[in-house]
C-alpha cells in the first residue's frame, strides 16, 4: 500500500511541475504606435500621456525606458498587472526645436518576444514668425529679363505681427513687401537687378518684426544672373590627385572626367566650338538634340601630368550676336605623394 502512495505522489507531482513552472508571460503593447503632438509653437512645452497595456498572463515590469532628447518621460509605472494598463506621461520642451521633430521611446521590458518596445513621437515645431513655403530665396534669371520670386510670412502668435523693415546689403536685387492679410500674412518679393553683375551669389536679408520672440528674421538669398548663353558649373574643377596612384592607375583619370552644359537661352540654332589652353586636357563634346545646348566633358592626360596647379581656360566661341564667347576656369591639382 505504501508502494501505491509513493507512486501516486510521484505521478502527481510530475503532473503539477509543468502548471508550476509555467506561471505566464508578460506581453506589452503600447495602445498606439505612434504619438502625434501636432503643430505647437517653437519655445513651448507639450505633454501627453500614452498607455502600456499587459495582454500577458504575468506582471510586466519596465527595466528601463530610452528617449530621444529633447524628449523626455516624467511618470512611469515600475510593473503592470496582466491585464492591466500602465500610464507613461510623456513631455517635450520645443525649445530648440524647428521645423518637423521625429524622435522615439524604447521601453526595456521583461516581455520574452518583445524585450524592447518603442513608439514613434512626431511633432511640429513653428517658429513665432515662418518664411514659407521655403525659408530661403532661390532666384535665378537672364541678364536684361525680369526674374522674381515671393516667399510668404506667416504669423504663429497670438498677437498681430507687424513687419517694420526689410534691409539687405547686396545690390544684385531689389525687395518688394505686400500685405496678404494684415496681422498674419505678408509677401515678400526679391526681384534680380536685370544690369546687376553676373554670376552666382549668397547674401541674406533682414526683416524686423513686432514679435518678442522673434524680432529678426534672416533669409538666405541665393542668386544666380545670367547671359543669354552661359555654363554649367561656372568653373570647372578637376580635383586633387596624387601622382603615384595616375602612375599606378592611368584608368583612375577617366573615372574623374567632368561634364559640362553650355546653354543658350532663347535660342533656336546654337552653335559653338570649344577648345582649351591646357595642355594634357583631353576635351570632347556634343549638341543636344533641341539645339540650344551642348554638352562637354573632360579630363587629364595621365602621360602628361605632373606634379603641381593644374590652371588653364575653356574657351567657347558661339553664333550668338549678343554673347560671342564665353571663358570658363579649369583648375586641379597634382599632388607629389
Amino acid at each position: 500500500m505504501r508502494g501505491r502512495i509513493r507512486a501516486w505522489a510521484a505521478l502527481c507531482l510530475f503532473v503539477t511541475r509543468p502548471g508550476v513552472a509555467d506561471a505566464g508571460t508578460p506581453q506589452a503593447v503600447f495602445a498606439e504606435p505612434r504619438l502625434t503632438f501636432g503643430r505647437t509653437l517653437r519655445g513651448s512645452i507639450v505633454e501627453h500621456d500614452v498607455w502600456l497595456q499587459n495582454a500577458g498572463t504575468a506582471p510586466l515590469t519596465i527595466a528601463k525606458a530610452i528617449m530621444t532628447p529633447p524628449l523626455i518621460v516624467t511618470a512611469m509605472p515600475r510593473a503592470i498587472p496582466p491585464g492591466d494598463k500602465g500610464r507613461i506621461h510623456m513631455r517635450l520642451d520645443t525649445g530648440t526645436l524647428s521645423g518637423s521633430f521625429r524622435g522615439q521611446l524604447t521601453l526595456l521590458v521583461n516581455d520574452p518576444v518583445r524585450p524592447e518596445v518603442d513608439l514613434e513621437v512626431e511633432c511640429i515645431v513653428l517658429p513665432p514668425v515662418e518664411v514659407s513655403p521655403v525659408p530661403a530665396f532661390f532666384v535665378a534669371g537672364r541678364r536684361g529679363a525680369d526674374t522674381a520670386v515671393s516667399l510668404d510670412l506667416i504669423n504663429h502668435e497670438p498677437q498681430p505681427l507687424r513687419i517694420t523693415r526689410v534691409e539687405s546689403a547686396s545690390e544684385r536685387f531689389t525687395t518688394a513687401l505686400e500685405t496678404v492679410q494684415p496681422g498674419e500674412r505678408y509677401r515678400l518679393t526679391v526681384r534680380l537687378r536685370p544690369d546687376g553683375p553676373v554670376g552666382r551669389a549668397t547674401t541674406s536679408l533682414t526683416v524686423s518684426t513686432s514679435s518678442r520672440a522673434q524680432p529678426a528674421v534672416e533669409i538666405p538669398v541665393h542668386t544666380f544672373l545670367h547671359d543669354r548663353v552661359y555654363t554649367f558649373p561656372d568653373a570647372v574643377d578637376l580635383g586633387a590627385i596624387p601622382l603615384s596612384q595616375i602612375q599606378r592607375a592611368p584608368e583612375l583619370l577617366d573615372t574623374l572626367e567632368q561634364t559640362l552644359m553650355v546653354y543658350q537661352e532663347g535660342g533656336r540654332d546654337f552653335r559653338a566650338t570649344l577648345q582649351s589652353d591646357l595642355p594634357g586636357l583631353r576635351l570632347r563634346w556634343e549638341r543636344g538634340r533641341d539645339g540650344d545646348r551642348y554638352q562637354a566633358t573632360m579630363s587629364l592626360d595621365p602621360s602628361m601630368v605632373h606634379v603641381g596647379t593644374v590652371q588653364g581656360q575653356l574657351v567657347i566661341e558661339t553664333n550668338d550676336p549678343a554673347v560671342p564667347h564665353v571663358t570658363v576656369p579649369i583648375r586641379g591639382t597634382i599632388l607629389d605623394r
